[in-house]
């Protein structure tokens, strides 16, 4: 986990990190969200459904954006941050179990008044494809 303090952040400075998605993440997201969709379950369903584009089921779309949390909470700024809001928040593609994701975020502003910083977020998979952005803005503490 890293530790940044507000007067520490620059802006353009970036933080990174990569995950894997498991089957794992997926039992324990649908246990806790409770969506039983059969598109995030039924590999067959959604083949069907994504007539032939998609090999299995789909990841949930909000266990990907989990590691929006994670980036602001342990990378960017870290310990003394709480996620504010975001601006945007787009899926665009889909992923599925395997899939290696690389997290990027960048800090695009700051503002000194309200101790906030803004950042950029992006996640791509193991073939450099974007699957999800955000722009979001985080309070940091301290």
């Amino acid at each position: 986990m890293h530790t940044y303090y507000f007067s520490e952040i620059q802006i353009g400075q970036k933080a990174s990190f990569q995950r894997t998605i498991t089957a794992e993440m997926e039992t324990a997201f649908r246990m806790i969200s409770g969506d039983e969709n059969p598109l995030h379950q039924d590999d067959a369903f959604a083949r069907e459904v994504s007539k032939g584009a998609f090999a299995g089921h789909a990841a949930f779309g909000m266990l990907t954006a989990s590691l929006y949390s994670t980036m602001a909470g342990m990378y960017l700024p870290g310990t003394y941050s709480l996620i504010h809001s975001f601006q945007e928040l787009s899926f665009l593609k889909p992923v599925f179990v395997g899939d290696v994701l690389n997290v990027e975020g960048e800090v695009v502003d700051k503002v000194e008044s309200l101790n906030l910083i803004c950042l950029k977020v992006t996640i791509r998979n193991q073939q450099n494809q974007r699957v999800s952005r955000a722009r979001m803005k985080v309070l940091v503490l301290k």
